[in-house]
């Protein structure tokens, strides 16, 4: 068993307060949100202690809202108007609740996140508990305990299954609405798979090297309970990777990392989160949110400064996906993309 060191005082208050400003942040949204709708504030008071549970009751607990799709320019508009906001078209209250479905909330990448890390946390309790038995639960310093390859890979296999399955519930369950439109067709372009295959390398180049900044900073850093704290999760992700080829953990490592995670992540970030942003607040402000939202959820959770540095290539990587749904009107190249970037950050930690 391997456990990482734990952090001081300092860094445990850090880290306590950094916990407290983002269930503040979502626990406000929900507050603001319920003053609207005139539902109670309890919601947001329990968002405060409990985000992964309440936040989500609170957003999928009622009808989602309703707008239409115009057909001439592709725009989605509120169910109340006749006039496309985006050419202008104006349309007959038959037309319109002809083309109404469910319109996608900001909140919603937000709300399967979230009920996808509950489903993690309890995967990974319980595979300490198979991989140290019961007495680990009261002996074992839970928070830091850094799994073994083969079970960390078992707990992400799970993890990205869950995420798969409400990425398309959210899509045609709750919004009545076909995975066609999130993107997940094919254009039957070679250019579109060509371009994803140039771009992959540079997002890979830019990963790799912000990485590198990350472990540089970590090392030099005068404040040991940051260091400790980024060291944390480098650590774990270190002792998950196998060390060869020939490890057991690498069909698992494949298959989580180059298909299951990219097809789940892409269906959330850009599918979900990027349509439905972009139907709200433009197409530009769209990718600009939807990237910080791929970068938030991606960084490191412990620290500030890891987090920025380490989210920077995430936001690039968003934006730059986001660009390519845009461009190509497809999840397919995105997906693409996303996996040869994966597959050569491994390839890349092997060398």
């Amino acid at each position: 068993m391997q456990v990482a060191s734990n952090p001081n005082l300092i860094g445990e208050v850090y880290t306590l307060f950094l916990a407290t400003i983002i269930n503040g942040g979502l626990a406000l949204w929900v507050y603001n949100d319920s003053r609207l709708r005139e539902r109670s504030r309890f919601w947001a008071v329990g968002t405060f202690f409990l985000p992964q549970a309440f936040f989500p009751l609170y957003f999928w607990n009622r009808m989602p809202d309703l707008i239409w799709t115009c057909p001439k320019c592709q725009r989605d508009n509120r169910a109340w108007s006749r006039k496309c906001r985006g050419c202008d078209q104006f349309y007959t209250a038959e037309e319109t609740v002809a083309r109404l479905h469910g319109y996608f909330n900001p909140s919603d990448p937000v709300v399967i996140f979230l009920v996808t890390f509950l489903f993690q946390e309890v995967a990974r309790y319980i595979a300490i508990v198979a991989a140290e038995g019961f007495g680990a639960l009261a002996t074992t310093n839970l928070a830091t305990y850094i799994l073994p390859a083969p079970y960390f890979w078992s707990v992400k296999l799970f993890v990205g299954n869950v995420l798969i399955w409400l990425s398309l519930f959210c899509i045609t369950g709750r919004y009545r609405r076909t995975v066609k439109s999130v993107g997940l067709k094919y254009s039957g372009s070679l250019t579109d798979l060509g371009l994803s295959l140039l771009i992959a390398p540079v997002l890979a180049f830019v990963s790799v090297g912000f990485v590198r900044g990350v472990g540089w900073f970590s090392e030099h850093t005068p404040l040991d309970w940051l260091t400790n704290l980024a060291h944390w999760e480098q650590q774990q992700w270190a002792n998950s990777m196998p060390e060869n080829f020939g490890d057991s953990a690498v069909i698992l490592l494949g298959f989580v990392m180059i298909i299951l995670l990219p097809v789940g992540e892409e269906i959330l970030f850009r599918g979900i989160g990027y349509i439905g942003l972009a139907g709200r607040f433009g197409q530009a402000k769209g990718m600009v949110l939807s990237a910080l939202l791929f970068a938030a959820l991606h960084g490191y959770i412990r620290a500030f400064i890891p987090l920025v540095l380490g989210g920077v290539p995430m936001f690039l990587m968003g934006l730059t996906l986001a660009w390519l749904l845009v461009r190509t009107k497809s999840l397919i190249p995105c997906i693409i993309t996303h996996s040869v970037v994966n597959l050569i950050l491994i390839l890349a930690y092997w060398g």
